[in-house]
């Protein structure tokens, strides 16, 4: 089983390219995303964890997390930023490794892609046999978040300003992808050929 690390900074087109890695080439994805928002529902470890480092003010009256407003102390300070992952990425790799090791035992996987935004801050690149980065310009990417998650513009560039420059994922990556698609359709185009090219070399085709 060959393991794809999958990462970029946000708004970037991974969501796009892990879609046509599963679509196309029967890849198990683990979106990262998805496993953050599991480990942080309601009376789970993590969740205790990150109300003790940024106060009680980030949980509703429900008991549930309130993300926009853990987002908004989170990502308008480095160290905050700092301390939010070092929480969440205990458990999120916990439950990565979890998935990986039932899929290596079902011997049913021919790919697997961690999809990760902190794919190396995570410490996750290491379970990988290979690293793709999916990039777009600052501009492109922070309309396709305003847009996704309902974000102002200054949010939006908060969490941009938060992560990486490209210049980063390009030096960490085995294969960089550039996101210069006009239209959703022309990206997808481009994906796949790239894909094509990517998947045919790992697999020694």
């Amino acid at each position: 089983m060959k393991i794809i690390g999958l990462t970029g900074a946000s708004g970037a087109g991974k969501g796009t390219v892990a879609k046509i890695m599963s679509e196309k080439y029967g890849a198990l994805h683990i979106d990262t995303d998805l496993t953050a928002r599991e480990v942080v529902r309601k009376g789970k470890p993590c969740l205790e964890e990150l109300k003790n480092a940024f106060g009680s003010e980030i949980i509703r009256k429900s008991g549930r997390l309130d993300r926009k407003k853990l987002a908004g102390i989170a990502f308008s300070d480095k160290e905050n930023h700092k301390k939010l992952n070092k929480i969440t990425h205990y458990y999120i790799n916990a439950e990565v490794g979890k998935i990986i090791e039932k899929a290596k035992k079902s011997g049913k996987t021919e790919y697997l892609v961690i999809d990760a935004p902190l794919l190396f801050e995570s410490g996750e690149d290491k379970l990988c046999d290979v690293t793709l980065a999916v990039l777009a310009d600052k501009e492109t990417r922070k309309k396709r978040i305003i847009k996704r998650d309902k974000l102002s513009e200054k949010s939006a560039e908060n969490r941009i300003n938060a992560g990486k420059e490209d210049g980063y994922y390009r030096k960490k990556c085995d294969y960089v992808l550039e996101n210069r698609g006009e239209t959703l359709e022309e990206f997808e185009k481009e994906a796949k050929t790239f894909l094509e090219k990517m998947f045919s070399e790992i697999s020694g085709k």
